[in-house]
């Protein structure tokens, strides 16, 4: 008797936790709208029918009201609502108290939004700066700021739109005077690798298409200002008051990086501070690009063979090694470079430059891996091979190594060439020389 007590005991308590959740659920649901949920219900479904026509005036008796009283009860609200104010500056942009009583609403919903929906905080002051940008008149300072705060919010993810309104708002605040050199030195250092590093995570067009065009704008406005002679001039005597301060020298390196600036002693220097200080596959690859770009062979070899062995990204180090592979070829060491062109091929599946560059050492060697007119040319098969499969693992090489195709086909020989050693069409041959691979005989008549 006493179990069957308790045993209802326990299924009453049950109900009544079941019952408490169920009426707090429905408390929740009453409280997102408001004070007068049937009015809520109704604005919301009135604005929402005059917002589906595109009726936009009509549309702002229901949706203020809704915005006003119960903005919880639907996403649609923060999301609908830009249209329709924006439908109403325009309406007013001759009636300047109006109109920035609406850009004021305007805000206030991106506000909203970023308090309601915390995951949408980045996207919604990024839109509230793009649209102060776009009524700024003739200070900066507000879409700055904001288009900063988003951008210290979604980091390296930060749309491409608000990073490119973002940097004109810059160079607005630089022209009047509100902002120095080296900070916007500093904001498109960050904007770059910002771009850099959503160009190397999407593979959708239209994306790709928005980081492109942000790249271009932002781009376009540096170079009407900076000049690398004068970004020397200006980060030089920091480098030399500071020479061990890794932040500064990671900030120099990594912006004349971008910039293509490496041709200087000062980015040999600092990039030389930067390596003493810590050692990293990145430093080690600055040094890499300041001696290559001076012509220092075998310091570039030495610090680029440094860097791969510290890679730990493998699409980048595949990068790397058909540098290395390049490297070891202008140097005339053919095997070598062979083998880091394979190397990198391994590492990053279906990419097809490192055929390509296989197949141009061949064609530019195959003259001395012969001994007569007919076997002085396998090479030139070989190289074909080695073209066509660039294009079978990457079909984004094909364009490049059809171009290769038709340029190596007019060095085929002719049959009467391959005769007398007995070699015909379709016949398997072997390349003398360092080449040494097997290759099928393809004539030009």
């Amino acid at each position: 008797m006493k179990q069957l007590s308790s045993t209802l005991t326990n299924i009453t308590m049950l109900v009544l936790v079941q019952l408490l959740m169920v009426s707090t659920g429905a408390m929740a649901q009453d409280e997102k709208f408001g004070s007068d949920p049937d009015k809520c219900k109704e604005s919301i479904s009135l604005y929402r029918e005059y917002y589906k026509q595109d009726n936009y005036a009509d549309a702002i008796l229901g949706w203020r009201w809704a915005f006003a009283n119960c903005p919880e009860a639907t996403k649609n609200i923060v999301i609908n609502g830009p249209k329709i104010i924006e439908f109403q500056i325009e309406k007013y942009k001759d009636n300047l108290e109006m109109r920035n009583a609406y850009l004021d609403t305007l805000y206030m919903i991106y506000d909203k939004r970023a308090e309601l929906y915390p995951a949408d905080k980045g996207y919604s002051i990024g839109r509230k700066g793009m649209d102060q940008y776009e009524y700024a008149g003739d200070d900066y300072t507000k879409p700055y700021n904001t288009l900063n705060e988003a951008f210290n919010v979604d980091k390296l993810d930060t749309d491409p739109y608000v990073l490119m309104r973002l940097y004109m708002a810059a160079m607005r605040r630089l022209v009047d005077k509100q902002m120095e050199m080296d900070e916007l030195y500093d904001l498109y250092d960050k904007i770059a690798t910002a771009l850099e590093h959503q160009r190397k995570k999407t593979t959708d067009e239209k994306e790709l298409s928005k980081i492109d065009k942000a790249q271009e704008v932002v781009d376009q406005n540096f170079e009407r200002i900076a000049k690398e002679d004068q970004y020397i001039e200006l980060m030089k005597p920091k480098v030399d008051a500071a020479p061990n301060d890794a932040a500064l020298l990671e900030k120099v390196t990594s912006m004349m990086v971008k910039r293509d600036w490496l041709n200087s002693d000062f980015y040999l220097d600092a990039s030389e501070k930067l390596y003493k200080l810590n050692p990293s596959t990145v430093a080690a690859y600055n040094l890499y690009e300041g001696h290559a770009k001076k012509g220092n062979s075998a310091q570039a070899t030495k610090f680029l063979e440094e860097s791969i062995a510290s890679e730990t990204d493998n699409d980048a180090k595949a990068e790397k090694l058909l540098r290395l592979a390049k490297l070891y070829g202008s140097d005339n060491k053919y095997s070598s470079a062979r083998a880091k062109a394979q190397e990198a091929a391994g590492l990053k599946s279906g990419w097809g430059e490192p055929y390509i560059y296989i197949g141009d050492l061949y064609m530019s060697t195959s003259n001395s891996c012969g001994e007569d007119a007919c076997s002085k040319k396998y090479g030139f098969w070989a190289a074909t091979d080695m073209y066509n499969k660039a294009k079978s693992v990457d079909s984004s090489s094909s364009e490049a190594a059809n171009k290769k195709l038709a340029s190596v086909s007019k060095y085929y020989p002719i049959a009467k060439d391959c005769f007398f050693i007995n070699v015909k069409k379709g016949d398997k041959v072997t390349v003398g020389g360092w080449i040494g691979v097997e290759t099928t005989a393809v004539f030009a008549d």
